[in-house]
């Protein structure tokens, strides 16, 4: 058998196999080509609307594709939005007007009406600050006629009752005070649609709970039913309308604005807008994954059949009601024996499903409503819009799926493996993904459930990403004869016949191929087969056209099955079944990188016209194969390989590649030689390289040195230098026509140092033997290898005084004159050096050693004594002068190399202070070792006085003057004092000299005419500056802290009077006088510098209130003489009789009360006062009693 043939055989068995599996995975999905869905109740309103609030709600479609498209949006009352450029793997936005927005309870002609030439996908969002919610929409083909509506408690922070609800602010996102409602919407998508709804709760228009009633709907039609409990439980569905038969509805559930978790209106709270799945849709299996980021998660299963079994996590559970609601921070495994629906609420943000609802600060979220698709309703690629709206600030998606096709999954085209294993479901993974805000693609070689979610502060949206929407027990399918296998798409190459799937046995079909011919009738047809599912028995039925190949496009069969058990519907019902067929992929494909050792890139080049490839499965002919689109491969040794690719599309249309010779080349060998070399000379280099399959085109040669890498192209012998020695790694690595490069050769090479030649030239006069000394070097220190060779330069050499030597440091005997010497060097590694020639003198024999003193009548011990040289030689120079300062001290010679005629030379005699002292100097002049003549010269040193000061005190600017004492040792004479300050016979005046730093100097000359000069730092300091201030006036009792303004620091403070101070002795003492005071502050500084200041304190004593007084006019205690008050500035004093009526008032009391009001006495009794000192004193009330 081929391998094209074995790979379609392999893909058939796959096929059979999974029957079930597959055509659930590959029914109709959330992609279609006509949606409906509602503008619902958002309790913000609808941005621009009259009677909404500000930061009203926006709603927006998010449209995408896996191919190019148009999509046409308009609301059903005539407004047309647009048509809309759909590009694959990218979604477009739509924004929908306010004017479809639904602000009651009612039917409206306002549906949103989307279609599209080709299948796309749909999700809406309803949105305002804080206040989101979206949901993914189903196609019109998906749609079923029977639904139940799932919401959960109506609570809110915006109650139902129009009162405001604690809570919501920033949480709430708005809305506070305004009614909050549980709601859904039906929506017909045919004329003359009949819809029976009964209510679980009292509706807003005060329906009943329990009490059916019809709605009659024309296409577009959408009835909003509102309520201010949860409507959970509503039976939504489509009944035998005057056409006879039952359309086809969508349903969408949610609220208005509502609280999950124990805050209750306390909580923030969020919109809930998802569309309802038909009954005939649910599952039995379903797996749930946490909201990432959240605390925890609340999980209702609904059933549509009381008594449902359940089990969840593997503990059994019986729905006797409609629902069973927990909470989980946990994946879950939920199954039943009946079809459920399983919804996944996020929480109000802070919920922390604590007893006592302890909130939590970090937590970050707000309630959603997500409906779950169960595993057996599964899509293998989705293309979702992660949402920024609205300030969503972390978006994720949640996935499920078979661990088997984990490693082929991937995230916008890169590969994503960072599931973990779902506890208690065998076999199944799951991963929780951060994604970015945008669009974003998932796919896998197998099915998945995911969900895609994002929270903000207190803002959420989540739904699911796409969905499988097939009825599971009622459908149409393509079935090959051949093998039997079924499939609901198709190939081009493959004949196949149609087999409906129901679970009854029917007296008539009716076939409508829907392609123009007439409706085939087959009247009591005969089941081709049966099954038992669930136990439930289900019948297939073909139909009777025969099988044969169709051509590649869309086609769409509606069988009309008589039920002999009538429902609602009546006892037709029609099963609709669309599907496609392709043409197998035409497969190719690139490669390259194919030298041996190199991975190998394979790229696919597939064309598969309107349906994506699915699989690859790669042959490399070496038994390896490999399941990603585009692999790399290393072969294991050069060779042919036979390579083939097999793509399988998502119709299951496999096709394979011819095979392609693969020729993997064999490396040419990078081979070379090298020789050492010395610093400075060249190293050859010779390339021996070979090649078995082609010819070398390149050779790229590192040199290891720094230099830059050196591509040659011809194998001819060169040169390089190396500047440095060292061992260097060379490197070749030669590349063929093939572009196959070698592996790296590399070849050790070794540049060894060179001597570094030096020598000094010896002083030598004619008769002498010249010392030569070699001063040479190497950089490895071998200089104990080295071998020498000396040319003196001499024409005059003899055999026994020869011009050559092979010692390190020979000599040689020469006549006067001038020579070039050189010397040459070989290291121990046969590095020769020569050194340049170097030019010596030998000077002549005859010398005249000569030593003049400068100023020889004005030598003073304490100055140095100078001297010129003017030794000369016959030839040449003098080579070195001894020079003995004191003859008698031969410590004092001091050696001059080379001095030079003219040369200036100075020393220094011990100093004396008294009379003079004879010395004679003795110079030595030599031009070589034993060639040299001495001479002598006498001088006379005069004594020099010496001046000594005792310290000067720092000053302050008030200090008197100060006279300066020098002290003399040495011969009379004079001196004279200069300086700021200072008078020439040295008194200083500190405030003539002003304050700071600075020197005074003092010069006393002798009789001899040798002086000294003395100077000394002189410091002036300023006196300190204080200030205490303004006069000021405070109350006895009180405080007042003392704070003079200082101007320097480390001062010392003197306060007098110390009555009523803390402290006398501190810059900030506390004070409490109880008199009137005048404080004075002495303040000192380091230097003993002083400044005063002083400050008055007026003291507001108590007020000393009498109790009574007389005024009869004797002279005694007339007046009301309140001790002190005139002493408060601007005072005020009200006296009050006992009927509340003022009988005196003053600004001021200078003039005491005499008892009088208006100029007459009052009478005798007791009055009320009211004096406010004012100053800072408090205001003091009381009576005084006037009496006669």
């Amino acid at each position: 058998m081929s391998r094209t043939g074995f790979l379609r055989s392999l893909i058939t068995a796959v096929t059979l196999l999974y029957f079930n599996l597959y055509v659930l995975a590959q029914g109709s999905t959330n992609q279609g080509t006509e949606f409906y869905t509602a503008y619902m109740a958002h309790v913000n309103g609808a941005a621009g609307l009259p009677g909404s609030i500000a930061g009203g709600s926006q709603m927006q479609l998010y449209i995408t594709s896996d191919v190019k498209t148009a999509a046409t949006v308009e609301i059903t009352d005539g407004t047309l939005l647009g048509t809309f450029r759909i590009t694959p793997k990218n979604v477009t936005s739509v924004t929908i007007p306010a004017s479809a927005f639904l602000a009651g309870q009612g039917t409206f002609l306002k549906a949103i009406h989307i279609r599209s030439a080709k299948p796309v996908a749909v999700y809406a969002h309803i949105f305002a600050s804080a206040v989101s919610g979206a949901t993914l929409l189903l196609p019109v083909n998906t749609l079923g006629k029977d639904y139940l509506s799932i919401n959960y408690e109506q609570i809110s922070n915006s109650n139902n009752t129009g009162g405001g609800g604690g809570g919501g602010g920033n949480g709430g996102g708005g809305g506070e005070g305004r009614p909050s409602y549980s709601t859904f919407a039906v929506i017909a998508t045919e004329d003359n649609t009949t819809v029976e709804v009964t209510p679980s709760q009292t509706l807003l228009d005060g329906t009943p709970a329990g009490a059916p009633f019809t709605l009659n709907l024309k296409k577009g039609e959408v009835y909003q039913a509102l309520s201010s409990t949860d409507l959970t439980g509503t039976r939504v569905k489509s009944i035998v309308s005057a056409s006879g038969t039952c359309k086809k509805i969508a349903v969408f559930s949610g609220s208005s604005k509502i609280s999950i978790g124990c805050q209750g209106i306390n909580g923030s709270s969020d919109n809930l807008f998802q569309q309802v799945y038909p009954l005939s849709v649910w599952g039995k299996n379903y797996i749930t994954v946490p909201l990432k980021s959240r605390i925890y998660d609340v999980i209702r299963v609904v059933a549509a059949s009381p008594g449902t079994m359940v089990t969840i996590n593997g503990n059994p559970i019986q729905i006797n009601g409609l629902f069973y609601e927990f909470t989980s921070s946990a994946p879950n495994v939920i199954s039943a024996d009946k079809p459920v629906q399983v919804v996944q609420y996020a929480v109000t943000q802070g919920e922390t499903n604590t007893s006592n609802c302890q909130l939590a600060s970090g937590d970050v979220g707000d309630p959603e409503m997500i409906y779950l698709t169960p595993i057996e309703q599964t899509l293998d690629h989705v293309t979702l819009n992660s949402t920024g709206n609205f300030n969503i600030t972390s978006n994720y998606i949640n996935v499920i799926i078979k661990s088997a096709a984990v490693p082929t999954f991937s995230l916008d085209g890169a590969s994503y493996t960072n599931f973990m294993v779902m506890p208690g479901a065998p076999g199944y993974s799951y991963a929780q993904i951060n994604v970015d805000a945008g669009v974003h693609n998932i796919k896998a070689s197998d099915g998945f459930n995911a969900i895609a979610y994002g929270f903000g502060q207190k803002e959420s949206y989540g739904y699911a990403a796409g969905t499988n929407l097939k009825d599971l027990n009622e459908f149409i399918a393509l079935i090959n004869p051949n093998n039997k296998s079924v499939t609901l798409n198709g190939c081009t190459n493959t004949d196949y016949k149609l087999q409906l799937t129901i679970p009854y046995q029917t007296p008539k079909i009716t076939w409508d191929l829907k392609d123009g011919s007439a409706p085939i009738v087959v009247d009591n047809p005969t089941p081709t087969g049966s099954v038992v599912k669930d136990q439930k028995v289900l019948y297939t039925y073909e139909c009777p056209v025969d099988e044969h190949e169709y051509t590649d496009g869309d086609y769409s069969v509606v069988a009309t099955v008589f039920n002999p058990v009538a429902d609602e519907c009546g006892s037709n019902e029609e099963i609709e079944f669309d599907f496609n067929i392709s043409k197998p992929p035409v497969v190719t494909f690139d490669y390259a990188n194919t030298c041996f050792g190199s991975t190998v890139q394979f790229t696919d080049r597939t064309t598969s016209g309107t349906r994506e490839i699915k699989t690859w499965h790669w042959d490399f002919g070496d038994g390896s194969t490999d399941v990603v689109q585009n692999p790399t491969h290393k072969f294991s040794k050069p060779g042919d390989y036979n390579v083939s690719l097999f793509a399988i599309n998502e119709n299951g249309c496999g096709e394979s590649s011819l095979p392609i010779k693969v020729h993997i080349s064999i490396l040419p060998v990078a081979i070379f030689d090298a020789a050492t070399a010395c610093v400075g000379q060249d190293v050859t280099f010779t390339d021996n390289s070979t090649s078995t399959e082609s010819n070398i085109v390149s050779r790229q040669w590192d040199f290891g040195d720094g230099t830059p890498v050196e591509t040659r192209t011809d194998a001819i012998p060169f040169k390089h230098l190396f500047t440095k020695a060292g061992d260097y790694v060379v490197k070749l690595t030669v590349t063929d026509n093939n572009n196959c490069a070698s592996d790296v050769t590399i070849h050790p090479v070794t540049v060894f140092p060179v001597p570094v030649v030096d020598f000094s030239l010896p002083d030598a006069c004619e008769g002498d033997f010249a010392q030569f000394t070699n001063q040479s070097n190497i950089a490895d220190g071998t200089e104990a290898d080295f071998s020498y060779e000396w040319n003196f330069g001499d024409p005059a050499a003899t055999p026994g005084n020869p011009n050559t030597s092979n010692q390190k440091n020979p000599v040689h005997r020469y006549g006067a004159g001038m020579y070039q010497v050189s010397l040459t060097v070989t290291s121990k590694n046969g590095c020769s050096i020569t050194s340049a020639s170097k030019s010596l003198t030998i000077n002549g024999s005859t010398l005249k050693a000569a030593l003049t003193v400068l100023n020889p009548a004005d030598l003073c011990s304490s100055r140095e004594v100078f001297f010129e040289n003017h030794s000369t030689a016959n030839y040449g120079q003098v080579t070195k002068l001894e020079v003995t300062y004191d003859a008698s001290d031969p410590a004092t010679m001091v050696v001059y190399d080379h001095p030079v005629d003219g040369q200036r030379l100075r020393y220094k005699y011990p100093l004396f202070t008294q009379g003079t002292r004879n010395v004679t100097v003795k110079v030595a002049a030599y031009s070589g070792t034993t060639c040299f003549d001495i001479a002598s010269v006498p001088l006379v040193l005069k004594a020099s006085p010496v001046i000594t000061f005792n310290p000067a005190p720092v000053f302050c600017l008030e200090s008197p003057a100060y006279s300066f004492l020098p002290q003399l040792d040495g011969p009379a004479g004079n001196g004279i004092f200069s300086g700021r300050g200072v008078s020439s016979t040295g008194v200083f005046d500190p405030a003539a000299a002003g304050a700071g730093t600075f020197e005074i100097r003092y010069i006393y000359t002798a009789q001899n005419s040798c002086a000294d000069t003395v100077i000394q730092q002189i410091t002036v300091d300023s006196p300190p500056v204080v200030s205490l201030g303004d006069d000021f006036t405070m109350l006895e009792g009180t405080k007042h802290v003392l704070k003079p303004l200082v101007t320097d620091q480390n001062l010392s403070y003197k306060w007098y009077p110390a009555t009523g101070l803390d402290h006398d002795d501190i810059a900030n003492p506390t004070a409490s006088p109880k008199e009137d005071v005048t404080y004075h502050l002495t303040v000192t500084s380091a230097h003993g510098c002083t400044a005063e200041a002083s400050v008055f304190v007026k003291v507001l004593k108590f007020l000393v209130v009498p109790s009574a007084f007389t005024p009869n006019g004797d002279g005694v205690n007339d007046v009301w003489d309140v001790k002190y008050l005139q002493s408060y500035p601007n005072n005020r004093v009200d006296v009050y009789n006992r009927y509340g009526e003022r009988v005196y008032s003053s600004i001021g009391y200078s003039t005491p009360w005499d008892g009088r009001f208006n100029g007459t006495y009052l009478p005798p009794g007791t009055y009320y006062y009211i004096i406010d000192p004012k100053n800072g004193r408090q205001v003091i009330a009381g009576n005084v009693t006037i009496i006669r």
